[in-house]
């Protein structure tokens, strides 16, 4: 046997052999091509790294959280505990040590090189690579990722980062986690993780301010027109009126001078081709789609060769020389037709080389899709209507701005219009009339008191979770923070962040309801049992490793670097939640009752199961009266009404018992410099 093909999954095996070797035959965990080159593959991930505690004991969920936080350069590596797995472990590695030359063809990305490295690694065999980069699983796209397969040496940095990616996450994840579940005592697992937990504050923040904001109430003036166009004062932007400010302006009015209208088009050219996260976000927002459902299906497609890979960062393609083949395959659609009839071009703009890393937008193939049903048509026809209104027209919209003065206030009203139809043609629109460009000063009716009120932020739709995830460099402040996320082109990638969202929902933090993605009382007592600067809640972090991945993808940081610069987070972060964990273990009850007001920083105190303590906590504030705090002296617990007036500095009876179990009262205080009960001083 000479030539070996190492796939992810049993399908793409057998596309491979049908495009490569003209067809195949079955055997045991592989296929034979008729010309005997053999397509093998795996099942996603066979192969991880092995648990730390199998290493050390002191590093699992039974050892010492004393001995936390551990450190492991190259963890070792085992084949996943499943017999079918082991099962398909050692027919890979029997056919590579028979192969003479492996192609990789896996995923074309640095999980798709990761879960092949592994599978190599773990096997010691050692022969010549080298690596198909498949756009798309069509016949012809196969056979250009073969004929085009590079040497597999020129991906060793691509390993590596996902070498580095999988233990990095794993050591930060398990450190985190088992010591801020352990030190809290919660009795639920607590994960922490590199990607959702800053995805998890970002979702609380917002639940926060939503329930935090207090609205104003402000005032307008306008006049609507004949055509129910409103004309309203004009104000400089953050200005509100008060209701008696508007009644004195509407008081002063009754000059009004001639309409002055203005009128422009504007052009619109088509929406960019979508990415992974674009389509994702198209999804949710039009269909109510799940991030992770948009990836399934769009897999599912791509697999059955309709349209290309979908886990992709790029809008545009590399060029726009196969296009007119391409469309010729479709060419009985009337959309098509009408492009090939009338010599539309793509929109140039959408195509360009220097935007095209791994892979390049999702588009359809050459192959035609005639028999889709259910969610793979709908999500086909998204793909087919955002890739054809590429080549039409650009739209044409007018614009029609239309003032008026009276005394010294300037009333405007606007209105834009479809005028030319351009690519909006395939999404059904119509071309519209302004109703404002021919109207007149004496249209307009009487002036109105305008009441309004602010509004608070809107609950997160998966929609715009995944765009504040992708765009996270407006959580930070500093301009070189905010330019190494936007390299890194924010927080997970397009492969991960609907799989950190699912994640989210599985571990019981968030919840979707009619579409909105909503912090669970679980998900606010993690966030909240810590500062706000705690490392592992910011965005910095997450941005600050991809740079670090790209940079050794690139081979310009050295696997020992990284290792140091990880080791050193993971000790600062195990410092943090050590330094906190009396607050963290007085976390707020999701309840909200006030108890009283802190004596040191003046703001409320909340019950927990624990304590009463002060919500001032992640500001530095560590007043915490403990429940149990005299349970020695044989009072078992701190009523609410008892922590009440402890916290106001009163002197509270109190029933206690002797060491002979002899009941005496006894007058108590609270030291809030020492966080304990005292005897009152006589």
């Amino acid at each position: 046997m000479k030539e070996l093909f190492v796939c992810e999954k049993p399908d793409v095996a057998r596309k491979l052999a049908n495009a490569i070797s003209g067809g195949y035959k079955e055997a045991e965990g592989h296929y034979i091509g008729n010309d005997e080159r053999i397509y093998t593959f795996a099942f996603g991930h066979l192969v991880s790294c092995v648990s730390p505690d199998s290493l050390n004991e002191d590093w699992g969920w039974k050892g010492n959280v004393n001995k936390l936080p551990f450190f492991i350069k190259n963890i070792p590596l085992t084949v996943i505990n499943n017999p079918g797995v082991k099962k398909q472990f050692k027919i890979i590695t029997s056919l590579l040590k028979k192969s003479e030359l492996v192609y990789i063809a896996t995923d074309a990305g640095r999980e798709g090189e990761h879960i092949f490295r592994k599978i190599y690694s773990l096997s010691g065999v050692d022969k010549p690579l080298k690596r198909m980069w498949i756009q798309d699983m069509t016949t012809e796209g196969i056979k250009k990722a073969f004929n085009n397969a590079k040497d597999g040496s020129l991906f060793e940095g691509l390993a590596l980062a996902g070498k580095l990616r999988e233990e990095s996450d794993l050591l930060i994840g398990m450190n985190g986690t088992m010591l801020i579940s352990k030190l809290s005592k919660s009795s639920k697992v607590l994960s922490l993780g590199r990607v959702q937990t800053p995805t998890l504050a970002m979702v609380v923040n917002r639940d926060k301010l939503i329930e935090n904001f207090a609205k104003v109430v402000h005032y307008s003036v306008a006049a609507i027109d004949k055509n129910g166009i409103k004309y309203e004062l004009v104000l400089d932007k953050d200005t509100h009126l008060t209701k008696d400010a508007a009644k004195k302006i509407l008081e002063l009015l009754g000059n009004r001078t001639g309409l002055n209208i203005d009128t422009k088009n504007k052009e619109e050219k088509p929406e960019k081709l979508f990415d992974l996260t674009g389509l994702q976000k198209f999804m949710n927002e039009k269909h109510k789609w799940s991030a992770d459902k948009t990836l399934k299906t769009t897999e599912a497609l791509y697999l059955k060769k309709y349209v290309t890979y979908p886990r992709t960062n790029s809008q545009y393609i590399a060029n726009d020389s196969e296009l007119p083949e391409l469309l010729e395959k479709h060419a009985d659609h009337e959309w098509v037709n009408n492009i090939i009839t009338k010599g539309y071009k793509i929109e140039s703009s959408f195509v360009d080389p220097s935007k095209v890393t791994d892979h390049e937008a999702i588009i359809i193939t050459s192959e035609v899709a005639n028999n889709l049903t259910g969610d793979e048509a709908t999500l086909y026809n998204v793909i087919f209507t955002r890739f054809l209104a590429a080549f039409y027209p650009y739209a044409v919209k007018e614009e029609t701005t239309a003032l008026f003065n009276d005394q010294d206030f300037t009333f405007k009203a606007k209105e834009t219009v479809l005028v030319n139809l351009g690519w909006r043609e395939l999404y059904g629109e119509n071309l519209q009339e302004s109703s404002l460009k021919n109207t007149n000063i004496y249209d307009v009716g009487e002036y109105s008191l305008v009441e309004k009120e602010t509004k608070p932020p809107k609950r997160y739709t998966e929609a715009t979770l995944l765009h504040d995830m992708q765009h996270a460099a407006k959580f930070l402040d500093e301009a070189s923070d905010k330019k190494m996320m936007k390299a890194v082109e924010g927080i997970g990638t397009v492969a991960t962040r609907a799989a950190i969202i699912e994640k989210l929902v599985e571990r019981g933090f968030i919840e979707k309801k009619k579409n909105q993605v909503i912090s669970t009382s679980l998900g606010r007592e993690l966030i909240e049992m810590m500062p706000e600067d705690f490392s592992l809640y910011s965005v910095k972090l997450t941005a600050l490793f991809e740079t670090m991945l790209a940079q050794v993808e690139n081979g310009e940081l050295s696997e020992e670097t990284f290792y140091e610069e990880l080791e050193g987070l993971i000790i600062k972060t195990a410092g943090e939640i050590r330094e906190n964990i009396k607050v963290l273990s007085s976390a707020p009850s999701p309840t909200k009752e006030v108890i009283a007001q802190c004596p040191k920083c003046k703001k409320p105190i909340y019950e927990n199961s624990k304590a009463y303590s002060c919500s001032g906590f992640k500001h530095g504030c560590k007043v915490v009266l403990w429940k149990n705090g005299i349970e020695k002296l044989g009072k078992k617990s701190i009523t609410k009404n008892e922590a009440a007036k402890l916290l106001l500095g009163k002197k509270v009876n109190v029933t206690l018992k002797s060491r002979h179990g002899k009941s005496y009262k006894k007058e108590v205080v609270f030291n809030s410099d020492k966080n304990w009960i005292e005897f009152a001083e006589k």
